[in-house]
């Protein structure tokens, strides 16, 4: 052993053959936690968001309905693929499953996260067009449905190279290393980079132009026609918030990043984990929980979504009770009783039972209606011989 440091935030070792094993608490507990916690919270509300469009999907054709169903989905794509990378970084980022996987997952990861960010801008260039009453094919149900297709297909088109490429480094000879060997793909991150400053510059200018568009009387939260505005402003809202807590934070790191990793990648020695690693991991996290956050923005600024999730709640509330009673025995199955109107001798029940004749009972055994109140006894007591 050539030598060793250890300190409380990074540990590594250095042996003959120079294999590294760098840890950090950050990216290997940290971070796998967060997408641990993603993946419930996300995957659960995610779902039930989903449900809660499809349901009348068929009678409210909106452009709107057609956009949050696709980003849905897209922020289901990236919950079911956490596991994957809760996986690798509890691992301390070795890959162990094969090159292919390495692949397809991360061209799939890629695949949802700018699918997701898409959406998010036609979302909000729909809700302007909306306040501001433009119409655009964007707008128009027929429009989105093809725009939403085009948008995935675009984007698998651009997964592909990271599909047919290698993706998997072995810089240390006892880690596979999936998606981080960025010597040959820099160019890829200045595209991505650029695309998602055109992705905020529209989001916020959608914004600022709904409030300029709204006038005081416009404005009004009293009114059908304000109310509705001020929605949409909220939905605009959310989506810039969502942009400048977890989608920037990310993309100003990933160039730096990059860089580290083309600079590190010519250099075979071994180090500690580097600041701009560990800033970029907790980006990565921040990026995460875009797919947390977009089913709470539904939830404040759609209106029909909150009362279809009330109902849904409702329903499924409803079904839990009513299964519950129906394995709790009920006293009216076992004994059917009719209190006396009149006043009972002492001694006595003061209960009418509802018996029938033997004469009663078989007509009542071979299907036949027998008149009388006591039509439901031969169900409910055993025949009586008559006197």
């Amino acid at each position: 052993v050539e030598g060793m440091n250890d300190s409380e935030n990074e540990t590594w070792v250095v042996e003959q053959n120079m294999t590294c094993d760098p840890w950090h608490p950050v990216q290997n507990i940290i971070l796998p936690l967060v997408y641990l916690v993603v993946l419930f919270v996300g995957l659960l509300g995610n779902c039930v968001a989903l449900l809660i469009f499809l349901q009348k999907a068929r009678k409210i054709k909106k452009a709107i309905r057609v956009y949050l169903i696709n980003l849905t989905l897209a922020d289901i794509l990236f919950n079911c693929l956490l596991p994957f990378w809760i996986i690798y970084y509890f691992r301390r980022g070795d890959w162990v499953l094969s090159e292919g996987a390495c692949r397809v997952v991360g061209a799939l990861y890629y695949l949802a996260t700018y699918s997701a960010i898409t959406f998010m801008i036609l979302i909000s260039l729909n809700r302007y067009c909306t306040v501001s009453k433009r119409k655009l094919f964007l707008t128009e149900h027929q429009g989105a449905v093809y725009t939403s297709v085009a948008i995935w297909l675009v984007w698998l088109a651009c997964s592909i190279p990271a599909i047919t490429e290698q993706q998997t480094s072995h810089r240390d000879p006892s880690f596979t290393k999936c998606f981080e060997d960025y010597a040959d793909r820099s160019s890829y991150v200045y595209v991505s980079f650029a695309f998602f400053l055109l992705s905020l510059l529209i989001v916020l200018t959608s914004y600022i132009s709904i409030i300029q568009s709204l006038s005081p009387q416009q404005n009004n939260p009293t009114k059908p026609q304000g109310a509705h505005r001020r929605r949409a402003r909220s939905m605009v809202l959310g989506m810039l918030l969502v942009f400048l807590i977890c989608v920037l934070p990310y993309h100003v790191s990933l160039i730096p990043w990059t860089l580290n990793k083309v600079r590190s990648t010519a250099s075979s020695a071994c180090g500690p984990v580097e600041p701009v690693d560990i800033v970029h991991k907790l980006n990565l996290a921040l990026l995460s929980l875009n797919s947390c956050i977009d089913p709470i923005i539904y939830c404040f600024s759609v209106k029909r979504f909150r009362r279809e999730l009330i109902k849904t709640m409702g329903k499924l509330l409803g079904r839990i009770t009513f299964q519950s009673h129906i394995t709790e025995p009920s006293e009216s199955h076992m004994l059917h009783v009719s209190p006396s109107p009149q006043r009972q001798p002492p001694g006595r029940f003061p209960f009418q039972f509802q018996m029938k004749t033997r004469e009663q009972c078989k007509h009542s055994h071979l299907g036949l209606s027998s008149p009388g109140p006591a039509a439901n006894g031969c169900q409910m007591l055993p025949c009586l011989r008559s006197k």
